[in-house]
């Protein structure tokens, strides 16, 4: 389990500039997910725009729920190692 916690700004930056596939860094089933459907959707030019801000939207949202979940855990687990 990986116990240290995600750049909220290279998430952005990542998505922001390479679109689905900066959104592996947060969240790798969305990133996959993204560039399958921007390439079947490439003809239509419009999919792919779509695609972009998604990955963005998708990236920030990954990786804040990623670092609460990080800061879940590590409380439980001191609440835990103090006896609680």
């Amino acid at each position: 389990m990986n116990l240290s916690e995600k750049s909220r700004t290279v998430s952005f930056l990542l998505t922001l500039l390479f679109g689905p596939l900066g959104l592996l860094y947060s969240s790798i089933a969305g990133g996959v997910i993204l560039i399958i459907v921007a390439i079947i959707s490439a003809p239509t030019i419009i999919g792919p725009i779509v695609c972009w801000v998604l990955a963005i939207l998708i990236g920030d949202h990954s990786t804040h729920k990623h670092n609460k979940s990080i800061r879940d855990f590590k409380g439980m687990m001191a609440g835990k190692a103090a006896g609680e």
